[in-house]
């Protein structure tokens, strides 16, 4: 019995360690076997797209945002008051130097002058009449003077009506566009009131203010090209022509002043433009897409692609590309690209789409049709 009870327990004995060995490689051995294969085995190549730097010449430039204004502007006014008779513009006319644009009630100036003269005409015919007599003896010396003052203050007084007349003619003082019509034929034009703001457009001036720094580089005369939302794709170009004769002391930066061809007068004071200068000679910069670079607060940085040699299954020598994250100087941007400063070098191969997918280290293969395209980002008014 006691025999029994021994090859019982030795059986069960075996068979639990059987049954934890078992259990211990199917769910501890194995998994970390599985594991340590699949994590020594190489990752697969991720697929990127990649573009070559290249090296440019890029002309040196300075951007900022500007606001157009009038090379000249001024409210139109009247000197003297009076009611509106005649109305010779529209509302954003072009009109020349010297075009009558409004006129006032004359007609009480023009019966002093009738009066005035014929005042003027009696007097002249006494004086004649006098003149003769004072040859003669007959009339004083004194008479002929008292005459001709009399004379003289009715020329006087004539001068004054016609000026107060011209006065109420009111004239473009030069070329220019008119902006809104702000009287009506019948009202009443106080001395000084607005009639209408007259501007000249053509050239038109755009101010834009530049830090201390970029101000020693700037230059009068030097090329200007403006850009606006309003007419996408289409360039204005001019020159600076003045600077401010201090820096702000609340910004630290100084305003200038450049001059726009606007032959069509398409460009209108207000508006706003975004100006970019040319300053010194062009240079040669490497650049890059703009996809390619990353930026960050620990620095901007590329993935390179480098080729090196290894082998393949069969033993033979192949090329694989293998990426290298190289922080770089990034410089400004145009049309898409990025000038590098420093940290690459043209004919250096940069990864442009996929970044997320790879890091130090990892394989890559190429295939450019994955890559991504430039976007408009003009605004949309």
């Amino acid at each position: 019995m006691i025999r029994r009870i021994i090859y019982l327990l030795l059986v069960t004995v075996v068979l639990g360690g059987l049954a934890g060995a078992i259990a211990f490689y199917a769910f501890d051995f194995k998994p970390k076997m599985l594991a340590t294969v699949i994590m020594g085995a190489p990752r697969p190549p991720e697929t990127v797209s990649a573009e070559v730097a290249l090296s440019e010449s890029w002309q040196p430039t300075i951007d900022a945002i500007g606001t157009l204004t009038a090379s000249r502007g001024i409210d139109v006014t009247p000197q003297v008051g009076g009611i509106v008779t005649e109305i010779n513009f529209d509302s954003g006319q072009d009109v020349k130097k010297d075009d009558l644009l409004v006129k006032l009630d004359t007609m009480r100036e023009e019966a002093d002058i009738h009066s005035i003269e014929a005042e003027l005409t009696n007097t002249e015919t006494e004086l004649k009449r006098r003149e003769g007599l004072a040859a003669k003896g007959i009339v004083a010396v004194t008479e002929l003077d008292a005459l001709k003052t009399k004379k003289r203050v009715f020329e006087a007084t004539l001068d004054r009506r016609r000026a107060e007349i011209a006065q109420k003619h009111i004239y473009a003082p030069w070329d220019g566009r008119l902006g809104l019509r702000d009287i009506a034929l019948g009202s009443y034009l106080a001395p000084g009131q607005k009639i209408v703001w007259l501007q000249a457009i053509d050239p038109i001036f755009v101010d834009f203010t530049v830090t201390e720094a970029d101000y020693g580089r700037l230059h009068l005369g030097e090329k200007v090209t403006a850009t606006f939302n309003a007419f996408p794709g289409q360039e204005f170009s001019g020159k600076v022509a003045v600077t401010d004769a201090q820096v702000s002391g609340d910004s630290r930066m100084i305003t200038v002043r450049a001059e726009l061809d606007n032959p069509e007068k398409k460009l209108v004071p207000g508006m706003y433009a975004d100006v970019e200068v040319d300053v010194g000679a062009t240079e040669s910069v490497v650049t890059v897409p703009l996809t390619a670079v990353t930026y960050s607060l620990y620095g901007d940085n590329v993935f390179v692609v480098n080729t090196v040699k290894a082998k393949d299954k069969d033993g033979k020598d192949v090329d694989e590309f293998v990426i290298e994250r190289r922080f770089v100087k990034a410089g400004p941007v145009r049309d898409g690209r990025v000038a590098i400063a420093s940290g690459l070098k043209a004919g250096d191969q940069v990864v442009t789409a996929g970044q997320n997918k790879i890091d130090q280290g990892s394989k890559v293969v190429i295939d450019n049709s994955i890559a991504l395209k430039l976007q408009d980002t003009s605004t949309i008014q």
